[in-house]
């Protein structure tokens, strides 16, 4: 069994996919979700997700990072990985939603600088809007973005508005809108 497959079968074993009537952050309404933090905060699902993610990366990258908060466990999960399994340092960051009110009243917490590589995760990708927030607020620094990654893809444009920008992107895992499942 691949990486994928395993990683797939833990989805279904941990219950990631709820099928029910849900409301999503967006507030539109779903009779399904996707749970990423489960499987990102599970040991062998994180280990996995940051094999994979890392498997994609076949040019040089500066930083990883995302939108607080789903995608802290996947940032971790890459730069350990590389770390680990390739001896290689990338340092990870994230976005704020806004800037905090007290201390340093950072939005972009981590070391990230005008003409750093940079890949963006997110657990799950909808409408797209985390992952370009996350990239409009990176360009506006000057860094550069090689690559978005998520685990899902809820099949719902939002990988074709990050396209439309220029930035190719990864998901793991595709919604079926014909087999209401997840396929990869």
């Amino acid at each position: 069994m691949n990486q994928i497959e395993t990683l797939y079968n833990r989805i279904y074993e941990l219950e990631v996919f709820k099928k029910g009537n849900f409301t999503l952050s967006s507030g539109k309404k779903s009779n399904y979700y996707l749970d990423g933090r489960i499987i990102s905060l599970d040991p062998l699902g994180s280990e996995i997700i940051g094999k994979i993610f890392l498997s994609k990366l076949s040019f040089s990258v500066d930083k990883v990072g995302g939108p607080a908060t789903a995608a802290l466990p996947l940032i971790s999960a890459i730069s350990l990985s590389a770390k680990i399994h390739q001896n290689k340092h990338i340092p990870g960051f994230y976005i704020r939603q806004s800037a905090k009110e007290h201390g340093l009243e950072n939005k972009i917490e981590g070391s990230i600088k005008k003409g750093d590589d940079v890949v963006i995760v997110d657990d799950t990708v909808t409408s797209g809007g985390s992952i370009i927030n996350t990239i409009l607020e990176i360009q506006k620094l000057g860094a550069n973005i090689k690559l978005s990654l998520s685990v899902f893809d809820r099949n719902e444009g939002g990988v074709e508005k990050i396209n439309q920008l220029g930035i190719e992107h990864y998901s793991i895992f595709k919604y079926d809108l014909g087999s209401e499942n997840l396929i990869y």
